[in-house]
C-alpha cells in the first residue's frame, strides 16, 4: 500500500448537513498541550478505520470554548482531510471526570454500606421482637421451678442487652454514613453544575480509495488555560554563588483534564494583537483659543475625543498577565519571536483552575554580597546579593521568592525592562551591624546675613560591626537638591565619600572589620530668602 502523510488546516468548513453517513465516532487521547502565557494549544490523536470512499470522522466531547480559526488537522496514512467543521453539542449530557466517578464510586460504597447496617437493625428488631412474645415460659399447666426462672432471666438480660448495645451502635453508625453521603451529594452537585455544560466536536471529512488503518490528530487552541514565571533565588551564605530556580506557574479550566500528557511551555501570547504599531506624523500649532460651543456640540467632541483614545488604545493594547526536577528533563529552543520549554516528563493537570508549578530550569549565577544602608530612612543594614549573568538565560517578568541560609526571607520582583546588567537583591536585614545617624547640636545654627537665612546641619553616622568576620558595606545619605535659584547650597562635608550633585546621593563605600566601629560626619550649609521658608530637618 502506498502510504501518503496527509495534512489538513481548519481552512475549508462545509456544510456537513450534506453528507449522506452518519459520522462516526472517534476514540481519542491528548497526546500534548503547549501552554501559551495566555491560552493553550491541545494536540489530540486518534487511531483510525478508514473506509473506502468519503465518511466523517467525529472527535466529541471537546471543550465547548475551542477557538474555531485555530482548529488543524493532519494524518499518517492513505486518506486526504477535505475540510472540517466544528459545532457546540447542547444534547451530549454531562461529561464524567476521574474525580466525579470517584466520587460516584465512594457513593455507592457507602450507600451499601448504609443498606447493610439498616438490614442488621431490622434483624435486631425481629429478634427483640421474637424474645418479647416468648417471655411465658410455662404453660397453663405447668409450673416453673425457680432455677428455671433465674435461668431464662438470665439469658433474657443477657441477650436484650447485646441486643441494645447492637442497636446504639447501628443507629450511631447509619447516622454518621447518611451526613457522608449527605456530602458527597453535595459535592457532586457542585461538580456536575461545573461539567453539565454543552460540549462541541469537530467533524473531519476525509477520502480513502481503500480501507486502512491510519492516525488522525486535530489540534485546537482554549484560552482557559495559561502559565507564568515564578524564580526561587536561594542564597546558601555569602561566598557561594546564587541558585536560580526558574519555575512555571500552570493552571487551566478548559474542561478536560490533561492526563499524562507532554507538556511545552511556550512565551508566545496568542491572544495578544500582532500588527505592529503605526506612527504618525507629529504635527504641533501655536495654542488657538477654543470658542463656546453648545452641549450637543461639546457632546460630539467628546465623543469624537473618546473614539480617537480608544483607537490609541487599541493600538497599545497588551494582554494581562535533590531528587531530580523537571528541569533535569527539559528542552529549551529559541524561535524566531518566542521560547519554548519541552518538558520530556509526563504531568497531570486537572480542568480546576489551580496553580500547579513545574521546575524547568536551575541555574548558578555569580553574586557578590554586600551590606547596605540608608539611615536617613532606616537604622538597619540589608544584605544585597548584587547578581550578574541573568540577562542570558532569557528570563520573563515575575515574582521572586527569596531564601538565604535555607530560609524563607521574603518575595522580590523581577522587571526585565527596569533591571540593568546587575539584578540586586535584598535578602533581609542583619542585626548584627549597628547604625546610627544623629544631628550635632554644635554643628547646627541659623543665623540671618542682610536679607538672607544661612542654615547649616550636620549629622553622624555611626557603623559598628558585632560580627566576628569582615564585611562591606554600603552607606548611602542625601545632601538637599535646589529646585529654586534662590536657594544656595553653600558648602558641603561627607567625609570622604562620593556625592552627585544631580541627585544629592552620598555614597560610602567602606569594609569593617570584625568589632570594628566608623563614623562619618555629613554637613552642608544653606542660604535664602528670609521672608521664605524652607525644611531641611
Amino acid at each position: 500500500m502506498k502510504t501518503r502523510i496527509a495534512q489538513g488546516l481548519a481552512i475549508l468548513f462545509v456544510n456537513f448537513s450534506l453528507l449522506a453517513t452518519e459520522p462516526a465516532d472517534v476514540s481519542s487521547g491528548i497526546k500534548e498541550v503547549t501552554v501559551f502565557l495566555q491560552g493553550a494549544q491541545v494536540t489530540r490523536e486518534a487511531k483510525v478505520n478508514v473506509t473506502r470512499g468519503t465518511s466523517t470522522l467525529s472527535f466529541r466531547e471537546l471543550p465547548v470554548n475551542i477557538d474555531p480559526q485555530s482548529i488543524q488537522a493532519r494524518g499518517e496514512g492513505n486518506f486526504v482531510i477535505l475540510s472540517l467543521l466544528h459545532q457546540v453539542n447542547y444534547l451530549a449530557g454531562a461529561r464524567r471526570t476521574a474525580g466525579v466517578q470517584a466520587l460516584q464510586d465512594t457513593l455507592k460504597q457507602v450507600e451499601d454500606r448504609l443498606a447493610q447496617v439498616n438490614g442488621r437493625q431490622s434483624v435486631m428488631k425481629s429478634e427483640e421482637e421474637l424474645l418479647a412474645a416468648n417471655r411465658n415460659l410455662g404453660g397453663s399447666n405447668r409450673t416453673i421451678t425457680m432455677a428455671e426462672l433465674k435461668l431464662a432471666a438470665d439469658f433474657y438480660r443477657a441477650r436484650l442487652t447485646e441486643i441494645k448495645k447492637e442497636q446504639i451502635r447501628l443507629s450511631a453508625e447509619a447516622g454518621q454514613l447518611t451526613q457522608k453521603i449527605e456530602k458527597i451529594k453535595n459535592q457532586l452537585n457542585t461538580q456536575n453544575a461545573v461539567l453539565n455544560k454543552p460540549t462541541s466536536e469537530i467533524l473531519v471529512n476525509i477520502s480513502a480509495p481503500e480501507n486502512s488503518v491510519a492516525t488522525l490528530r486535530i489540534s485546537y487552541t482554549v484560552y482557559d488555560a495559561g502559565w507564568f514565571p515564578v524564580y526561587d533565588i536561594r542564597a546558601k551564605d555569602v561566598q557561594n554563588p546564587v541558585e536560580l530556580y526558574y519555575n512555571a506557574k500552570v493552571y487551566q479550566n478548559t474542561g478536560e483534564d490533561w492526563e499524562n500528557v507532554s507538556i511545552r511551555l511556550s512565551t508566545a501570547n496568542p491572544r495578544q494583537r500582532g500588527e505592529k504599531p503605526v506612527l504618525n506624523p507629529w504635527f504641533i500649532d501655536f495654542e488657538q483659543y477654543i470658542p463656546f460651543v453648545s452641549r450637543d456640540q461639546s457632546q460630539s467632541a467628546v465623543k469624537m475625543k473618546s473614539a480617537v483614545a480608544d483607537e490609541a488604545m487599541e493600538m497599545v493594547e497588551e494582554a494581562p498577565p535533590v531528587a531530580a526536577t523537571a528541569a533535569s528533563f527539559t528542552d529549551v529552543s529559541e524561535n524566531q519571536t518566542n521560547l519554548e520549554f519541552n518538558i520530556r516528563v509526563p504531568y497531570d493537570i486537572p480542568s480546576d483552575n489551580k496553580q500547579y508549578t513545574l521546575n524547568i530550569q536551575e541555574n548558578k549565577l555569580p553574586a557578590v554580597y554586600e551590606y547596605y544602608c540608608a539611615p536617613k530612612l532606616d537604622r538597619e543594614a540589608f544584605l544585597i546579593a548584587r547578581i550578574t549573568g541573568w540577562e542570558d538565560l532569557n528570563l520573563l517578568s515575575g515574582e521572586i521568592n527569596l531564601f538565604f541560609e535555607g530560609t524563607y526571607v521574603g518575595k522580590s520582583t523581577l522587571n526585565i525592562r527596569n533591571t540593568s546588567d546587575t539584578l540586586d537583591l535584598s535578602l533581609g536585614r542583619d542585626k548584627g551591624i549597628i547604625v546610627s545617624r544623629e544631628k550635632l547640636k554644635d554643628f547646627t545654627e541659623q543665623r540671618t546675613i542682610g536679607t538672607n537665612i544661612r542654615e547649616t546641619r550636620t549629622w553622624e553616622i555611626s557603623v559598628r560591626n558585632t560580627k566576628k568576620q569582615s564585611l562591606n558595606l554600603r552607606l548611602e545619605d542625601l545632601f538637599p537638591v535646589s529646585m529654586n535659584k534662590d536657594i544656595l547650597l553653600e558648602s558641603q562635608e561627607y567625609s570622604g565619600g562620593t556625592y552627585d550633585k544631580e541627585t544629592g546621593r552620598v555614597n560610602w563605600k567602606i569594609i569593617l572589620g570584625p568589632s570594628e566601629e566608623k563614623k562619618f560626619r555629613l554637613s552642608f550649609a544653606i542660604k535664602y530668602p528670609k521672608d521664605k521658608k524652607v525644611f531641611i530637618d
